[in-house]
């Protein structure tokens, strides 16, 4: 008996390299069958329950790779059941999250503990990042190998790059030994410190320090000889720079196990948004020049970049209600990320397929996560939404409770319909 059966889709499935008209029907939270043109009358009748998708898109559920969470530790601003719901309602099916929380998930327990608490929550699935090093310092490894027992998919060290050397050889030496990505945020510290905005001409008109773009590919160059020793899967997180898209072309040219994404502000927007002051633009890494912009959206349609990530996180009102300097960086995601990733579609940047496959298939293959693919034996974690429908962003209308966006008012297109986890469905706009 077929539970679900959603038919009179447009199905994109990037493995498969599938976008026609059909159905997919879901059999004890996985999917059983997916054809092309109308559903056999049999699956129509004899399934349980059955959605006609009036011509919207049925996709793998989007798997959001860097998500900051506020729980444990700021639950005000967001907890894990509103974070999870919300990011169902933006079509995403599966969240990895970093471990900058408090306490810090640098041993097993909290990976334990965050687990089970998600698995009792009705929305996105959750996965998590082991830290790096004790208390995100840099300084002492974490206990790698228990964390990726507990299921920790990969390691990370927050918002914080491994200064040492040494330390970060060595961090790359257990990944390789467990078979974990490591997930790097690129930024030389030391060039940084005290930093405002990016560096440049507008940085010096606005009286802003500046950080470096530089920065960031000096941290790739030096980790892809780490790499080399050690043979660890590294990926760059939130690429920004041109500096940076051409070393990991360098990287992946050599044969290197090199991957890499970026975020939405880093493709749709440039420095010169933060000629207002408006502390919602204050992002890290910061809005780059319009040559950045240009270069990420490169690497993204010829592979240089693999994924898109929301970069989500959750900002406290209070701490963004100050000057541009002192203001916390970071924005909400969850909402946005399909309708910002559609618009390199719309704009005739990426087929649509693509950006399918750097929102749901990439993330899944990167990490070893189930997902992002459509086919019978899958996981039934998928997401409906209509490519061509309009709204315009406001921050108060989103269902995360983060509710700070860079991009307020900007008229968009695509928007999630409903979302399944698991063959249940776990959000439908009404």
């Amino acid at each position: 008996m077929t539970d679900l059966l959603l038919h009179n889709a447009r199905v994109l499935d990037p493995a498969a390299a599938r976008d026609e008209p059909g159905y997919v029907a879901v059999t004890d939270g996985t999917i059983s069958a997916v054809g092309a043109g109308a559903a056999p009358e049999a699956l129509v009748n004899g399934a349980t329950q059955a959605h006609d998708c009036a011509g919207a898109c049925l996709a793998p559920g989007l798997i959001d790779m860097r998500v900051q969470s506020a729980d444990p530790g700021a639950e005000h601003l967001e907890d894990l059941s509103t974070l999870l719901r919300a990011a169902a309602s933006g079509g995403i099916t599966s969240i990895v999250a970093l471990p900058d929380v408090s306490p810090v998930v640098d041993d097993a327990s909290m990976i334990d503990s965050l687990s089970l608490r998600a698995n009792r929550i009705e929305g996105a699935r959750l996965f998590l990042y082991g830290a790096a090093t004790r208390q995100l310092q840099g300084h002492a490894m974490a206990e790698l190998g228990l964390m990726a027992d507990a299921g920790a998919v990969g390691f990370a060290n927050g918002s914080r790059t491994i200064m040492d050397s040494l330390v970060m050889r060595r961090v790359l030496s257990y990944c390789s030994m467990l078979d974990r990505p490591f997930i790097q945020h690129c930024e030389d510290h030391n060039l940084t410190a005290g930093s405002e905005m990016n560096e440049g001409e507008t940085s010096t008109r606005l009286g802003l320090i500046g950080a470096p773009a530089e920065a960031e590919a000096m941290i790739i160059d030096r980790d892809m000889h780490l790499v080399r020793l050690s043979g660890a899967r590294y990926h760059a997180a939130h690429v920004s720079t041109r500096a940076a898209v051409d070393a990991l072309r360098r990287a992946k040219n050599d044969g290197l196990p090199v991957t890499a994404d970026t975020a939405p502000p880093y493709f749709m927007l440039n420095e010169l948004s933060v000629s207002t002051y408006d502390t919602a633009f204050k992002l890290a890494p910061p809005l780059r020049s319009e040559d950045d912009r240009q270069a990420v959206i490169d690497a993204l349609a010829d592979g240089t970049i693999d994924a898109i990530a929301s970069d989500h996180i959750p900002v406290d009102g209070d701490a963004k209600a100050q000057p541009f300097g002192p203001a916390q960086p970071g924005a909400s995601g969850l909402d946005t990320l399909l309708a910002m990733t559609l618009s390199l579609v719309h704009r005739e940047h990426l087929p649509l397929l693509r950006a399918m496959e750097l929102l749901s298939l990439a993330p899944a293959t990167i990490l070893d996560l189930e997902g992002g693919m459509l086919r019978e034996g899958a996981t039934a974690d998928i997401v409906l939404f209509d490519p061509q429908a309009s709204w315009v962003v406001r921050a108060a209308d989103f269902a995360s409770t983060s509710r700070v966006t860079p991009f307020e008012g900007l008229p968009v297109q695509g928007r999630v319909t409903a979302s399944w986890v698991g063959g249940t469905q776990v959000f439908l706009r009404t």
